[in-house]
């Protein structure tokens, strides 16, 4: 059960709804992140002082990616409850990159915020119910081994 809600987080996280200010339009979450490896390998970390939003799209793609493939890795596990505290690195990584994504639309316009934050509430949801998840079935675990 924890498997099928932590499928359905990467998945939510993946279709966020991201708005590159400057009238450039709008993009999913998963576009970011597989432009970003190729962009870091040809160009690195940089950084433009009259864009920093825009620049800083690649790296926060990047740390969600790496949240992703954590995540994605733990779904192999044959026993993902003693893999707890990955579950919630991954997760948390998510979240950072959700947070500043959000911070960063906030700061140009509060349409952009809207649809950035109203695209990210499932993942929100489903970000909850996997970390009830894993607390109830730790507790039913050490319940059962007493």
């Amino acid at each position: 059960m924890i498997k099928r809600a932590l499928i359905i987080t990467i998945i939510l996280n993946s279709i966020i709804l991201i708005g590159v200010p400057g009238g450039h339009g709008y993009g999913i979450m998963i576009m970011f992140e597989f432009i970003s490896i190729p962009t870091l390998i040809k160009n690195g970390f940089d950084f433009q002082k009259d864009y920093p939003f825009e620049s800083s799209l690649i790296f926060i793609a990047l740390v969600s990616l790496i949240g992703k493939l954590i995540s994605i890795g733990l779904l192999f596990s044959k026993d993902i409850l003693n893999k707890k505290n990955w579950i919630y690195i991954g997760l948390t990584l998510m979240l950072i990159s959700f947070i500043i994504v959000c911070y960063g639309a906030w700061n140009y316009d509060n349409f952009l915020f809207a649809v950035t934050f109203g695209s990210g509430i499932p993942f929100l949801m489903y970000l909850g119910r996997v970390i009830y998840l894993s607390n109830k079935e730790n507790n039913k675990s050490e319940l059962a081994t007493e």
